[in-house]
């Protein structure tokens, strides 16, 4: 049956090393997975029977075993009123503070639910995962701690609930659909007045977080929210929102890879310059951004022509050549110029996501 994903963040990485060839079949608009690099550190700390430790203002140990988890009464008391810390953990608890309910997503590192608060019936989507293999939510949580805009989808909490050995992190909860849904419901393009709408939530939450030196390294229609709101403000009932950040880095712990192998991202929605070098920086979100905005314009999936390809292809297509994604023809003048803003080759030439905020297309 299928899921409505209308949750903060999807699960399900591909692991994609050096040289390995993924041969997929058809793919709708949405669920398509994304790759993320995994390296050696976090491979060993996803292993059954690891040990996680972490800062923030001391150290917690969690010494991992099949049905228990042993935690000193000095790291207890250090974390178990806290919400989430810097270094990505939460608060130290029996039980959980959250009622789940509804599966909304399942993916390879946990599950997200729709859930309600014990005290209040506040409703959250909880992103849960087995402490063991939690490190990648821990570092979704560093991140997220840090942001706080109406464009972004917010992290409320994260704890740390020992009797179920998982670690939750407790987001906000939209309870619309995804960009990805709308195209697919709309059987094909969006209105270009209503994408407009869109185009400037997601350039206002871009520029929120690339101000803060964070690169979201996932931008594309599965991962942008809609969020009810009034009529009154919106003609369209929605406030588009970036989620996921489940392969965000910072603009100070990135590296340049080897021109092959390093890469995070979708496929299809990488840049040109992440496929060639292995090349990370805000520029690679716009890109994504611009395939995002094609597909919201033309219905249809971005590089939809050259139909399913190994990695090795797109990187070939995207990376090192000069082709450049179909448009359609009945796109107007305005939004074709600024998707060659978006869309441009030479990551030097192509626009900022606060310059593109000016642009005719998406300026208020």
């Amino acid at each position: 049956m299928k899921q409505n994903l209308v949750f903060a963040a999807r699960l399900s990485p591909i692991i994609l090393r050096p040289n390995m060839k993924i041969m997929k079949k058809k793919l709708p608009l949405k669920k398509i997975s994304s790759i993320i690099e995994i390296t050696e550190a976090s491979f060993e700390a996803s292993k059954p029977k690891s040990s996680l430790t972490h800062d923030g203002g001391g150290v917690i140990g969690l010494a991992m075993s099949s049905s228990l988890i042993e935690i000193t009464q000095a790291s207890f008391e250090a974390k178990k009123s806290s919400a989430v810390t810097h270094d990505g953990g939460g608060g130290l608890s029996n039980s959980s503070s959250w009622v789940k309910s509804r599966l909304l997503g399942r993916g390879a590192y946990g599950s997200v639910y729709l859930a309600k608060s014990k005290t209040d019936e506040t409703e959250r989507a909880i992103k849960t995962a087995e402490l063991s293999r939690a490190t990648s939510l821990m570092d979704e949580a560093r991140i997220l701690i840090r942001l706080n805009s109406p464009y972004v989808v917010r992290c409320y909490d994260a704890e740390i609930v020992r009797e179920e050995n998982q670690y939750n992190l407790v987001l906000e909860y939209c309870s619309g659909k995804t960009i990805a849904d709308l195209i697919e419901d709309n059987h094909g393009e969006l209105l270009e007045s209503e994408v407009k709408l869109f185009a400037r939530d997601i350039l206002s939450g871009l520029n929120y977080i690339h101000d803060r030196g964070i690169v979201h390294c996932d931008i594309k229609p599965d991962n942008l929210l809609l969020c009810p709101i009034s009529l009154r403000f919106r003609a369209n009932g929605y406030l588009a929102k970036i989620g996921d950040f489940g392969l965000a880095m910072e603009k100070g712990s990135m590296e340049y890879g080897d021109g092959y192998g390093h890469k995070r991202g979708t496929t299809r929605y990488m840049s040109p310059e992440l496929m060639s070098h292995g090349m990370v920086d805000f520029g690679a979100d716009v890109w994504a951004f611009g395939c995002s905005v094609l597909e919201m314009l033309s219905g249809e999936i971005v590089w939809g022509e050259h139909g399913d390809l190994c990695f090795d292809d797109w990187a070939n297509i995207i990376g090192h050549s000069d082709l450049m994604p179909r448009q359609p023809v009945w796109l107007s003048t305005q939004a074709k110029d600024f998707l060659s803003k978006c869309l441009e080759r030479d990551v030097y030439k192509r626009w900022s996501a606060h310059s593109l905020a000016n642009h005719p297309f998406a300026a208020l």
